[in-house]
C-alpha cells in the first residue's frame, strides 16, 4: 500500500471527522479509507485514532501524527510544485502572513492581478494582531520591522516607508471644522487603534501627544468604516487609504504632519526566497509599488 496515499487518507479522516466524509473528498469507498487506516496504524505500530459507532477521536499519538504528517506533506508538494515550475510557470501554495491591518487594506488589492498573471499560483493569507508572531512555515511575512524574526533563519527586504497621518471624512470636517494644529486635536474626536479610549503616539520631530475618542478597536475594518461615514479622525497611512482617498470619502487633515514612522518589510525563510513563487510575488509587489510611488510624486 502507498504511504503517501495512506497519510493522505489519515488527515483527510480527522479533517472531515469521518470515514463517510473522507471517501467523498477522496473520491474512493467507506471500506478502502478504513483498511488504509489500518495499514498505517500497523505500520507505524501505535493507534492513531479511537473509533466508536458515533465519533473519532485522535490518540495522543494520533495528534502528534497528523501535525507533523501534515508539514511534511506541505514540504513534499512545495519540492514537487517548485522543481516543475523550473521548466513550466510557477506553481504551487505560497502561504503569506501579515498584521492584521496590513493583509485586509493593504495586500488584498494586490492579489486579484497577480493571481491572474500566474493562475497555477494559490495564496493562503494568514493574518495576525499586532506583537503576535508568524508562524514559521509561512513563506512570506509582512510587517513592521521584528526583532525576533531578524534574530532568526529570516531575510527582509524593505516594501515601503510607513509614514501616519491623519484623515477624515468630508461629513466629519463639515460638521466639526478642520484642525490647522496638532494642539487642536485635542478638541476633535480621534478614532482609536487599540483596547483604550486614548493612545500616546511620537510626531516625526520627537514630540509626543495623546489621542482620545469615543471610540476604540483592534479591528481595522470597523475602524477604517467609522472615519469614513463621519465618526472621527483616523490615523493611518495613505498606501492604506488609497481607495478612499481616491474617492474622496477620505481627506488627509495636517499635510505637514507626520506620526509613527516606520519601515514595512517582507519576512521569507532565508532558504526559500529562490522558491518561485514567493520570488515572483516579491518582485511583482515591488513593481506595483513602485508605480504607485512614481504616480504619486510630481
Amino acid at each position: 500500500m502507498d504511504w503517501i496515499q495512506s497519510v493522505e487518507t489519515y488527515l483527510k479522516v480527522v479533517e472531515e471527522n469521518s470515514f463517510n466524509g473522507a471517501a467523498r473528498k477522496m473520491n474512493t469507498t467507506s471500506s478502502a479509507i478504513s483498511k488504509r487506516i489500518h495499514w498505517l496504524e500497523e505500520r507505524i505500530g501505535v493507534q492513531l485514532l479511537i473509533r466508536t459507532t458515533r465519533s473519532i477521536t485522535q490518540t495522543e499519538a494520533g495528534a502528534l501524527f497528523y501535525q507533523r504528517a501534515k508539514d511534511q506533506l506541505d514540504g513534499w508538494q512545495s519540492l514537487v510544485d517548485e522543481t516543475r515550475s523550473v521548466n513550466q510557470n510557477p506553481a504551487g501554495l505560497l502561504k503569506i502572513g501579515a498584521t492584521l491591518a496590513v493583509g485586509s487594506k493593504f495586500l488584498a488589492k494586490y492579489l486579484n492581478d497577480f493571481l491572474a498573471s500566474y493562475p497555477d499560483i494559490r495564496i493562503q493569507l494568514t493574518t495576525t494582531t499586532p506583537g503576535q508572531l508568524p508562524e514559521l512555515s509561512l513563506d512570506l511575512f509582512i510587517s513592521r520591522e521584528i526583532d525576533q524574526l531578524n534574530s532568526l533563519s529570516f531575510k527582509a527586504t524593505p516594501l515601503f516607508e510607513h509614514r501616519a497621518g491623519f484623515y477624515a471624512s468630508p461629513q466629519y470636517i463639515e460638521q466639526h471644522g478642520t484642525p490647522t494644529t496638532v494642539k487642536e486635536l485635542a478638541e476633535h474626536n480621534v478614532l482609536i487603534w487599540g483596547e483604550k479610549p486614548h493612545r500616546e503616539v511620537k510626531l516625526h520631530k520627537g514630540k509626543r501627544v495623546t489621542l482620545t475618542g469615543n471610540f476604540s478597536t483592534t479591528n481595522p475594518e470597523a475602524l477604517f468604516y467609522a472615519a469614513k461615514h463621519g465618526l472621527g479622525i483616523l490615523l493611518s497611512n495613505d498606501v492604506m487609504l488609497k481607495e478612499e482617498l481616491e474617492q474622496g470619502s477620505l481627506v488627509r487633515l495636517l499635510p505637514g504632519t507626520l506620526v509613527d514612522e516606520t519601515t514595512v518589510y517582507a519576512y521569507y525563510p532565508k532558504l526559500d526566497y529562490q522558491h518561485t513563487r514567493t520570488k515572483v510575488f516579491l518582485e511583482y509587489l515591488k513593481r506595483r509599488l513602485e508605480e504607485e510611488k512614481s504616480i504619486a510624486e510630481p
